[in-house]
């Protein structure tokens, strides 16, 4: 078989592998040899992987809309302790330089350039971060594990030659693929795997992780290169060779002479020790937003009609390389439509690989000065890179932050985060197309856009109950519905209404753009961690208190049976129990709301980005729902609730409450989270601190912009 047909499963060692190598007529004299040096690095994997047990890869979840990392602080905890809000900026953010290659002159011919949470302290807390891969012709990122991570590759310019390796249970079976510019492949999380360019020119790749840090260990530095030197009575019983062959190795590397024959025994041995070294190291966990692996691989059964959790998985046998692999990334999608925008997808539909690893890849497609509209990812956070062109772009922070709005202009090679949960856009401001490259910190990230969730649902949402959430005339949302389900957009509209819209645009667009954020708290390290509410020190959630402090009182609060004031424009106000109230919560990953609601009275659309809800009614009739996203049609589910009756609001979905009935209603709610956030439609995208441009604004409701100026200074009169 030759080497291009070599895209499956090889049930081969490591040196024959090598071995292999050498005999491809691609690769010239010089790389052949270079190919030996892999059984060097391969040694380090294994051994370090050996001593690297298993390393916890859950990235801390996040407690609230940024914690982006103070990386001057002293104070050690696991990732970085927060900036203060005020004194964060859209550099935070945001990095340049992404298309600059990097230096390849080194003896692997390979380098990489980073945007993790080091370089763009706002990935704090979100499980993700973006590198870049610049191979020089013929050179190789050498076999290594990533201990904190699943990676996902995009080859932009080249072809690689890369592969993975299976743990001891699965035969240590080689999975490998030839990938072009624009093929996409999958690195699962814990396993050995290995890029080389096998062309004439450089190669670039960009690749996106599950981690904010995710950690690298490769084989050579680890095992003969650890500092101290492992002891050579341990290597040479590992490798089961004289401990002189275990110091002459040690030496080279030391000398940062790599060995470039090895005589046939060493390498048989090297063989057996890669299969210990590749099961240690696969042995890490998985970004926890999404279910955590329990083996190597979980490939999707897309065809399987057993419904769980993400996908049933396929049997190992039937697995092929092609599994983890999609093509035509490089391949530009159609912007012709009325926002000027498209999206190519690289999610588990597209590459069954991903299910269970917690990451995927989007390429962005803009037409001059088209926009991606305000919207959410009920599931993930982004980080994107621009690959052509400018493009002007934001998120809004929550209510308890003032719905901030942070904004930046990107050039090519320009890095961007856009925090899980939180309401963003990205505009084309240029007069040629651009293109963007975003990793996911989910295999299915969804997406909610504002317009489509709240007036474009499957039923419609009651006008009763959007009339009074954005203060307008029942005509008025009747009318605008009428206008989404055609298709046809409003441009102009009479003083009065224009108020009203102002309000009820507010509604939509945030409660899109509340998506789930990662729904797991932080898991507990100790019995308690009682919140030190008064500490100056700014963590992810806070500070415990010494156990000496504590008090029955930190677990405890009175008055949960005491009516709040309802009266306000929706008839409508919260009693909370988070761990602002209760410091006792601190690290345990719940809360519980009371509501009350006035007689028709109603809790708005709105989302809570960290928090699933589950709500009880202890007196009246609530009518209730929650809207899918668009992956599914935006389809409105609701119910009529009952005294004694329990309802679910799943995480990152925009929901309300409405009380149908002429007396008083009371319902309590338990929250995922410690601190759920709230994000209100209205109050986030008309309301936003500065004003989120009228430009996109209008582009994504299809209006003229003086509708848009009106709509906002209607709410900031009325905020």
């Amino acid at each position: 078989m030759g080497f291009m047909e070599q895209t499956s499963f090889l049930p081969m060692s490591h040196i024959e592998y090598c071995f292999y190598l050498a005999e491809v007529p691609l690769i010239p004299a010089e790389v052949q040899t270079n190919m030996m040096k892999m059984v060097a690095h391969i040694l380090v994997v294994v051994l370090l992987s050996i001593t690297s047990a298993v390393v916890y890869a859950d990235d801390p979840s996040p407690l609230q809309d940024i914690c982006v990392a103070d990386l001057n602080s002293e104070v050690l905890v696991n990732g970085f302790v927060c900036k203060s809000v005020k004194e964060v900026t859209a550099n935070d953010f945001f990095l340049s330089g992404f298309d600059k290659p990097s230096n390849t002159m080194n003896k692997v011919g390979f380098n990489v350039t980073n945007a993790l949470v080091n370089q763009i302290p706002g990935l704090n807390t979100l499980g993700v971060s973006l590198v870049r891969l610049d191979f020089a012709p013929y050179g190789e990122n050498p076999p290594h594990t990533h201990p904190r991570a699943t990676e996902i590759l995009t080859v932009l310019e080249g072809k690689l030659y890369v592969g993975f390796v299976l743990s001891n249970q699965n035969n240590n079976t080689l999975i490998t693929k030839v990938l072009n510019k624009g093929d996409v492949f999958v690195f699962p999380i814990g396993l050995i795997h290995f890029q080389a360019n096998i062309g004439h020119t450089p190669a670039v790749a960009i690749s996106g992780f599950s981690s904010q840090n995710p950690g690298v260990i490769t084989i050579a530095n680890s095992v003969f290169g650890s500092n101290p030197p492992i002891s050579d009575d341990i290597l040479a019983k590992a490798f089961q060779v004289d401990k002189k062959v275990i110091d002459h190795l040690q030496a080279q590397f030391w000398q940062l002479i790599f060995i470039y024959t090895i005589y046939l025994k060493i390498m048989k041995m090297v063989a057996h020790f890669l299969v210990v070294v590749l099961f240690s190291i696969a042995s890490s966990l998985v970004h926890a937003y999404d279910p955590s692996p329990l083996q190597d691989i979980c490939v999707a059964d897309l065809n399987s009609e057993v419904i769980v959790n993400g996908f049933v998985c396929k049997a190992i046998k039937e697995v092929k390389a092609d599994d983890f692999f999609l093509s035509g990334f490089d391949k530009p999608s159609n912007t012709m439509n009325k926002v000027g925008f498209n999206v190519t997808n690289a999610l588990v539909n597209q590459i069954p690989g991903l299910n269970t690893l917690g990451i995927s890849l989007v390429r962005l497609d803009f037409a001059p000065y088209g926009e991606n509209p305000p919207h959410t990812h009920p599931r993930a956070t982004e980080i994107l890179t621009v690959l052509e062109g400018t493009l002007y772009v934001g998120f809004v922070l929550s209510n308890q932050n003032n719905n901030t709005l942070i904004t930046k202009v990107l050039n090519k090679g320009d890095v961007f985060v856009f925090p899980i949960g939180l309401i963003h856009f990205q505009a084309n401001i240029g007069h040629t197309p651009a293109v963007a490259i975003s990793g996911l910190s989910s295999q299915n990230p969804g997406v909610i856009t504002i317009a489509n969730s709240v007036f474009g649902s499957k039923p419609p949402i009651s006008d009763d109950i959007l009339a009074k959430a954005f203060q307008m005339d029942k005509k008025v949302i009747d009318h605008l519905q009428a206008q989404f389900w055609q298709l046809i957009f409003i441009y102009t509209i009479y003083l009065k209404i224009m108020k009203m819209v102002a309000h009820f645009l507010v509604v939509v667009l945030f409660s899109i753009a509340s998506s789930l954020v990662h729904a797991y708290d932080p898991s507990p390290l100790q019995d308690i961690c009682v919140a030190d509410l008064k500490s100056e020190v700014i963590v992810n959630g806070f500070v415990c208190k010494a156990i000496k402090e504590v008090k029955a009182n930190d677990f405890f609060l009175s008055g949960f049976d005491k009516p709040s004031n309802t009266m306000n424009k929706v008839g409508f106000n919260v009693t909370n129990a988070l761990v602002n109230q209760i410091p006792g919560l601190n690290t345990l990953g719940i809360s519980l709301v009371r509501l009350d609601f006035a007689p028709y009275g109603e809790n708005p659309p709105h989302t809570h980005p960290r928090a699933t809800e589950i709500l009880t009614v202890l007196e009246g009739t609530l009518y209730v729902g929650f809207v899918l996203s668009n992956q599914n049609n935006n389809t409105l589910i609701t119910k009529v609730l009952n005294k004694g009756d329990v309802f679910v609001f799943p995480i990152g979905l925009i929901h309300f409450q409405a009380n149908i009935g002429h007396a008083p209603a009371v319902a309590i709610s338990g929250l995922s989270s410690q601190n759920p956030g709230v994000i209100t439609i209205a109050n986030s995208v008309f309301g936003s601190k500065p004003p989120i441009s009228d430009d996109i604004l209008a582009k994504a409701f299809q209006v003229d912009k003086k509708v848009i100026d009106h709509l906002q200074a209607q709410f900031w009169v009325n905020a």
